[in-house]
């Protein structure tokens, strides 16, 4: 189960709503109280926009710390796991290079250039926020790290609705 993005964990309870009204998911998005497309989104495996482009950033993290634990098997002279891991790392390059292709196509389509530079820099190239907002000759990153983001974002959706709810 992914916890929904209102659930609180410290409260152990989950705000349902902007207004903030309790719902009875327990974190479970798939048994949200108020919105179908939520319920639905669960069920059918969609994915949001955030999540689809953030796949490239994940699995260059898993990367990286397959290559950690190849530099401690190394160092502790464990051939047989290192080779092991030498093959996970080898797949998952595969995997990002053809995915970073594919994501990056479908960032080109979106027509705004400075729209799709944010999506690039960021998911794609791994920049800081800060990074992006002087790529866009920008200085303030908190209003591309929340306004032109969000605007990416949607505008992305709207692009591939076959992907988002």
């Amino acid at each position: 189960m992914q916890l929904c993005k209102c659930w609180e964990s410290e409260e152990g309870v989950c705000y349902g709503t902007p207004e903030r009204d309790i719902c009875n998911c327990g974190g479970d998005e798939s048994r949200c109280d108020f919105y179908e497309h939520v319920r639905q989104r669960k069920e059918e495996k969609h994915m949001t926009p955030e999540e689809y482009l953030m796949q490239v950033k994940n699995i260059d993290l898993r990367i990286s710390s397959l290559a950690g634990e190849l530099h401690d098997a190394e160092k502790e002279k464990d051939t047989e796991y290192a080779e092991e891991l030498k093959q996970h790392i080898e797949a998952d390059l595969l995997r990002c290079k053809e995915l970073k292709l594919r994501i990056r196509d479908e960032i080109q389509q979106i027509g705004d250039h400075r729209l799709s530079t944010l999506l690039t820099e960021y998911y794609i190239r791994g920049k800081s926020w800060e990074m992006v907002a002087a790529a866009l000759g920008l200085k303030d990153e908190k209003n591309v790290r929340t306004t032109l983001r969000e605007r990416a974002l949607k505008l992305f959706a709207a692009h591939f609705p076959k992907y988002f709810l």
